[in-house]
């Protein structure tokens, strides 16, 4: 994200989320609701279960909202996270012809 001069940082699994997605009458919920504290985190959360042990995966929660204008990129809608994203898919899967 460096390179692409479009920072993004990881976020801890903070189990103490969890309990936000838990259900009385579900497995679990799949939006947690009451605080509006870690709503990435808990995304993560509930996609980790999903997840077979041993497999590498990742999410990523976009803001896409440019609070401030900066040169080349205005205040208002953005494309904040994709650059970074786009670049370690294509370093990752891109395919010489």
């Amino acid at each position: 994200s460096e390179q692409e001069n479009d920072l993004v940082w990881r976020l801890p699994l903070f189990k103490g989320y969890a309990k936000s997605l838990s259900s009385r009458i579900a497995d679990m919920k799949n939006v947690a609701e009451g605080s509006g504290y870690g709503g990435a985190i808990t995304a993560a959360l509930y996609l980790q279960k999903f997840v077979t042990a041993g497999t590498n995966w990742i999410h990523m929660d976009f803001m896409a909202f440019n609070t401030a204008s900066r040169p080349g990129r205005p205040e208002g809608g953005e494309a904040m996270g994709l650059r970074a994203l786009f670049s370690l898919l294509k370093s990752r899967f891109h395919q010489s012809k």
